[in-house]
């Protein structure tokens, strides 16, 4: 005869919580690995029997509680206690069961390898800290193209001027900090355009950052920041107005909708990362904007009837109707009553 020490460890194995306590789905789980599903017993008659051992106003029951879920599971099977109880002392716990993945040769077999796979697959590195040399990297392309004729501006960040004031020195030399867990962290663009000062030639960028702020405003909006980028050339094939409000989205303070001057720098840097070209080019380009935002319009066709008067007829050919106020036509006079 089987009590209740023997099934108690099956209880245990099902409990889902650390008081010892079986919920709904654990009970259900139970009852279909003990095999107690028949054909008048099924699982909604096992959440019947649940909800009826239950105490009110709880979400599990206790070893008690489940011994009488087993007489009510008797009763509906239309066996005897023991029975039941047999069954569950006979489980061997929860059944695990998952899917298995179907064999796939191009994975499963090495021999089918090709290219970086067949020896060995890529290096695992974190990320950012790639094998490639420096020299072997693509060199950056320079963004600014001058006529013969006209003015270049000087590179805002030109390693040159960088190295007489100290500031640029600077920036290369925290290009990487240590972070708490021992890893080198990059530099973020927000830090590095804080190391930007106006001796790199800022002060113009400033003017140019004011020029493009909506009236009445000292901050720049995502509407704003785009049609720089659009005045400027920087938007085209690699650098898209989409990609501009990624980028506007990566430096503006969360909650807030407007950047100001140091956000502003930050984004330029990501602006020539993202192209792969110097930063300074993109300095450049944006600082001869100083002028403000390039305002253009549609220009509406020449149409026959309205620009040449020789065509006009009616009252239009004796030089149109009288202008007057409204409320006071030509109905007034008298002749126009005769």
């Amino acid at each position: 005869m089987v009590d209740l020490a023997d099934i108690a460890p099956i209880f245990s194995s099902y409990s889902a919580s650390a008081s010892g306590e079986l919920d709904g789905r654990s009970f259900t789980k139970l009852c279909k690995d003990c095999s107690l599903f028949d054909r008048s017993f099924s699982s909604t008659d096992a959440d019947l029997i649940f909800a009826k051992v239950v105490p009110k106003g709880q979400r599990r029951i206790t070893i008690a509680e489940f011994e009488k879920a087993l007489s009510l599971i008797a009763d509906r099977r239309g066996c005897s206690q023991d029975d039941v109880m047999q069954r569950v002392a006979d489980g061997a716990g929860p059944a695990l069961e998952g899917t298995k993945a179907e064999a796939v040769r191009f994975h499963d077999d090495k021999t089918t390898y090709t290219g970086t796979h067949a020896r060995g697959g890529p290096e695992s590195v974190p990320k950012g800290y790639g094998h490639v040399p420096q020299t072997a990297m693509k060199p950056r392309r320079s963004l600014s193209r001058t006529s013969s004729g006209a003015c270049a501006l000087p590179n805002l960040l030109n390693a040159s001027t960088g190295s007489s004031s100290g500031t640029v020195g600077t920036v290369e030399r925290k290009l990487s900090r240590t972070g708490s867990n021992g890893w080198i962290r990059p530099i973020t663009p927000l830090e590095k355009a804080a190391t930007i000062s106006r001796r790199e030639g800022c002060g113009l960028l400033e003017n140019v950052f004011e020029a493009y702020c909506s009236p009445g405003q000292t901050e720049m909006d995502g509407k704003g920041f785009t049609k720089l980028m659009k005045d400027s050339k920087i938007v085209g094939s690699r650098f898209t107005t989409t990609d501009a409000d990624l980028t506007f989205a990566k430096v503006v303070s969360k909650g807030l909708r407007r950047i100001d001057f140091l956000q502003f720098k930050a984004a330029l840097l990501i602006v020539a990362e993202r192209k792969n070209i110097e930063a300074g080019d993109v300095f450049e380009a944006v600082a001869r904007q100083f002028a403000g935002p390039q305002l253009c319009g549609t220009r509406t066709e020449s149409v026959r009837f309205h620009d040449d008067i020789s065509t006009y007829t009616g009252v239009h050919a004796n030089g149109g109707p009288d202008a007057v106020a409204k409320g006071t036509g030509s109905a007034q006079l008298a002749s126009f009553r005769m």
